[in-house]
């Protein structure tokens, strides 16, 4: 099994975090559900938090 290069697999996965952080977004303004709605804004928040630490990690690679 190849290994996989430390800033290929950061990128990735920081571009999967993004991704989730505008989904979460996007659901907690359409659901109508306040309770629901919160919730994907905490987790759009968390991922947020995940993304900016990956690219914190990533800035010092460079």
């Amino acid at each position: 099994m190849e290994m996989l290069d430390v800033k290929t697999a950061l990128r990735s996965t920081l571009t999967q975090k993004q991704e989730l952080v505008r989904d979460y977004q996007t659901f907690a303004e359409k659901i109508n559900d306040p309770e629901v709605s919160k919730m994907y804004r905490h987790f759009a928040e968390a991922e947020g938090l995940h993304a900016s630490e990956i690219k914190d990690t990533l800035d010092k690679l460079h």
